[in-house]
């Protein structure tokens, strides 16, 4: 006799006739009411005419510079940490999210630099 074929079956057919009995999922012998409806909420209205207007002008190519230089301290701040307590787990994911945000940042300034090339 295997340790499969040892397992006692009996049990299961008395919870399922408990179940069966007591209504279980699919029963309406309790029916839920909601504690709001959704249909009284009036929804904010929004003015996006001027949605455009506030934004102010900035040096793109700065902005992304900055957001490259400041991954790649997050990076190394990651792997210095890192080597100060030991290479733990959680340095291992910290080193691995830097690197991802420096990689991210570092493609958005390549296609910056690459959009400006075709507009010039």
């Amino acid at each position: 006799m295997t340790s499969i074929s040892s397992i006692d079956t009996s049990l299961y057919s008395g919870l399922i006739e408990e179940i069966q009995a007591t209504g279980g999922r699919n029963s309406s012998a309790n029916p839920v009411q909601p504690s709001y409806d959704s249909t009284d909420i009036e929804p904010a209205q929004v003015d996006l005419s001027n949605y455009y207007s506030d934004i102010t002008p900035g040096d793109l190519l700065r902005t992304v510079g900055d957001n490259v230089t400041k991954a790649a301290d997050a990076l190394d701040n990651a792997m210095v940490s890192a080597l100060q307590n030991g290479y733990t787990v959680q340095d291992a994911v910290n080193i691995k999210l830097a690197e991802a945000a420096y990689k991210a940042n570092a493609y958005v300034m390549k296609s910056t630099i690459d959009t400006f090339e075709i507009l010039i």
